[in-house]
């Protein structure tokens, strides 16, 4: 049986004593007494605290036990002779092959579960007193390599695994968590890039050479000597009186790196803002972390004084100062299925209305819009994403664009999406954030004017879902990165020394608004050119949406009558914040609820079925399937479009069309894609297609924004102006005269004008000699 690591003494109440703090280093004065391993020590009491050597507690900072039994640590000395046997016991293995990889690995981790198996109040006294622990077993791990022969080496202990009850959310973060080890769970906002920091200076003073070393506890503060000492062999002189030379080789440098953590949007109630915390990680910690990314970090929290005016406050900022990083982007691990939900959730994919169900329990207070519900049931279970032989990746995530007229309910379905989707995360085109939609470097007070590397909404939405309102009000900068973020699924920053390559693997459902306000259905322009967005990036959805507001009687009045009924079944805000009516948001979760006489699902039902089915299901299309798919795209391709430069389908496209059927059978929680699954997903892209374009769809009009008829006319055009320069002897072509054999074969007057403008406007045209002059580019 192992020796217990710490003693206990009873509370008799407070005794004056001396000052609790006194000078570093200084000998404590034992009385005798000793605990059952060994340790000598003596507690002296000052105002609540207890002071044994180096080491200061509070009766008020919860480490008394019931009874009034306080904690009393170990010495350092001991700790880390209890960390030497530790080590030896359970980590030889481990300790060898760190010895073998050093120095690309600096750092053993040693799991809290082994500490409790080991001695369960050794363990407990590093929770509350972690900086003694962590110290006692950096010296413990550089004393037993020595002693095993593996020669000078400085590395560190990273303790993982905390009990749940050292977990804290960022904003449950209280005064009373200070100076204990605990764990958050969060998403990696911003980093700084990797700078040395000095923990021991030296000085050289100027007066008389002497060397001052001094203790350096804030990184945002170098701290100088206050005089040259003389009990060191100095020469007594004041800082005022001589100049403190920093000697950088003497100095005990360490890599550090400043880090923004975030909350988890499934730990914030609707309405909260995320409340951040600003992370400080050290040495071979530094590097580990991208924007974006979804960790557990265990650390100790300390306080530094906020400034104004050039003067501390009473008040505090809170930080973290980081121990380990626990990686967890494994998707959506944080969603814990019970084995009667597993079994309720296979139920439900056996049914053989499943489709039916899943696509009225999306936003079931918006009337209608059953087809493009079924496309985001699709959207939220996703294809396969799969990695390669060649190096290069197949997105699996379905990409969704709705184009619409103002009051169409997109926003509402955005927001609905968003909640109802794993690791889903609404924002606008117009975000005032500088990171915006993608990522960007900036410049972070906080991080002592560094240049850190923040994330935009897709990175911070990797492994769910992105539901981006106002997307044509975009900023430039996320213009030319959507592409990449889209079809790559990463982003590049290189900006101030940053070059980091960041993850987007998400899915994207955005909202698009009209230049003009309103669409116009009767139009030489195609919906996609009727919003501000280019063209390639319109080509990366999977699914494009026109959702137009046109008066229809029957329609209309469904629509109305819908939300009347919804309005009113609604509890009023006013009775739920004064405490007179429950929060129906709030109530038991149900798995079934029926609402309007129709059965939907309860979105938490929802979120752990696509969790359930994104983890454990990754089908591979039959033989049947497949033949389906590439028949169509074979037929589609031969059909062509109504011009001769005119495509109907793209390899784009059909891997869309895969993505949706893969989808399909995630839904059944099917191993395979059948026929049915093709059959839904072909069904499902004819039909956005028709909406689109009509039976004439064509990929290049997609591509260029302009209808067959338009590019028809515009070759027309330049046919008949290159043949009149040609017949010149300048070369040049009358404007009167392309008008005049324009106009005879069939183009207006004001048509053509029309067209030459914009096409000397996009640089198709030339005026050479004014105004009534034409040639081709």
């Amino acid at each position: 049986m192992n020796a217990p690591s710490s003693q206990v003494v009873r509370d008799e109440g407070h005794v004056a004593g001396p000052e609790p703090f006194g000078r570093r280093g200084q000998e404590p004065q034992h009385n005798g007494r000793t605990t059952p391993c060994g340790c000598t020590y003596s507690p002296v009491e000052a105002k609540g605290w207890f002071n044994v050597g180096e080491v200061l507690m509070s009766r008020s900072r919860g480490f008394a036990k019931s009874g009034g039994v306080a904690m009393i640590p170990m010495h350092e000395a001991d700790l880390q002779t209890r960390w030497e046997s530790l080590l030896r016991d359970l980590f030889n293995e481990a300790l060898h092959n760190l010895a073998v990889e050093w120095p690309d690995t600096q750092s053993v981790e040693v799991s809290y579960r082994d500490l409790e198996r080991w001695d369960l109040d050794f363990a407990q006294s590093m929770l509350v007193q972690p900086e003694l622990h962590l110290e006692a077993s950096k010296q413990a791990v550089k004393q037993v390599l020595v002693d095993e022969g593996h020669g000078a080496m400085n590395p560190f202990i990273r303790i993982v695994h905390l009990p749940s009850d050292q977990t804290r959310a960022i904003s449950h973060l209280r005064a009373e968590d200070l100076g204990q080890m605990l764990s958050i769970d969060a998403v990696t906002t911003k980093i700084s890039g990797v700078r040395p920091r000095i923990y021991i200076a030296t000085f050289r003073c100027s007066s008389c050479g002497h060397l001052s070393t001094v203790h350096q506890p804030n990184e945002q503060e170098l701290i100088q000597p206050m005089l040259c000492d003389p009990i060191d062999g100095g020469c007594d002189r004041k800082a005022r009186e001589t100049r403190f030379t920093l000697v950088e080789r003497d100095s005990s440098l360490i890599n550090t790196q400043f880090i923004e953590l975030q909350e988890l949007p499934e730990q914030m109630r609707g309405g909260i803002q995320p409340e951040r915390i600003l992370c400080i990680a050290e040495q071979d910690l530094c590097g580990q972390l991208n924007p974006g990314d979804r960790v557990k970090a265990n650390g100790v929290l300390f306080i530094r004084s906020q400034r104004k005016g050039g003067k501390d406050t009473p008040v505090f900022d809170i930080f973290l100062r980081i121990h380990s990083l626990e990686r967890q982007n494994v998707p959506l691990e944080e969603i814990v299925i019970t084995e009667d939900e597993e079994r309720e959730i296979k139920d439900l994919a056996r049914r053989k209305d499943v489709y039916e169900l899943l696509t009225r329990s999306i936003a079931p207070s918006i009337y209608g819009m059953h087809e493009v519900k079924k496309s985001l049931m699709l959207q939220l279970f996703g294809g396969v994403s799969r990695k390669n032989d060649d190096g290069t990746r197949s997105r699996g995530d379905i990409h969704i664009l709705l184009m619409g007229d103002p009051g169409v309910a997109k926003s509402q379905l955005l927001s609905y999406m968003a909640q109802l989707s794993p690791r889903g995360r609404f924002t606008s085109g117009m975000s005032a954030s500088a990171a915006g939609l993608t990522a960007a470097a900036v410049q972070d007070a906080n991080a002592d004017g560094r240049w850190t590397l923040e994330a935009g909404a897709l990175v911070l939405a990797d492994l769910g879902l992105a539901a981006i309102d106002e997307f044509d009000k975009m900023n430039e900068g996320d213009r030319s990165s959507m592409h990449e973020a889209m079809e790559q699924q990463r982003i590049s920053i290189a900006k101030a020394g940053i070059n980091a390559s960041l993850q987007t693997r998400c899915a994207v459902l955005a909202a698009a608004n009209p230049k003009a306000g309103r669409f116009q259905p009767i139009s030489d322009v195609p919906f996609t050119a009727q919003i501000n967005l280019a063209p390639p990036l319109i080509s990366r959805f999977d699914v494009i949406w026109v959702l137009t507001d046109v008066p229809k009687t029957e329609l209309d009045t469904a629509i109305a009558s819908h939300i009347l009924a919804t309005r009113t079944s609604g509890t009023s805000e006013t009775l739920i914040a004064e405490g007179n009516a429950l929060d129906p948001s709030r109530g038991v979760s149900q798995a079934k609820v029926n609402k309007g006489g129709e059965e939907i699902l309860d979105t938490n039902l929802v979120k752990k079925y696509v969790a359930y089915a994104k983890r454990n299901i990754q089908p591979e299309p039959t033989k049947e399937a497949s033949e389906m798919l590439v028949a169509y795209y074979v037929e589609t391709r031969q059909q062509g479009g109504p011009g001769s430069d005119s495509i109907a389908i793209t390899a784009r496209a059909i891997e869309g069309i895969s993505r949706l059927a893969e989808a399909s059978a995630r839904i059944r929680l099917s191993d395979t894609v059948e026929v049915e699954d093709a059959e839904r997903a072909l069904r499902l892209t004819r039909l956005w297609r028709m909406e689109l374009m009509g039976d004439d769809y064509d990929e290049t009009t997609l591509q260029t924004g302009k209808k067959t008829t338009v590019r028809s006319k515009e070759r027309t055009i330049l046919d008949t102006t290159r043949d009149l320069a040609a017949a010149s002897e300048q070369g040049i072509a009358e404007l009167n005269a392309v008008l005049n054999e324009l106009d005879r074969q069939g183009l207006s007057r004001a048509d053509a004008e029309d067209l030459i403008e914009r096409m000397v406007t996009e640089g198709k045209l030339l005026r050479p000699r004014g105004y009534d002059t034409l040639m081709v580019a």
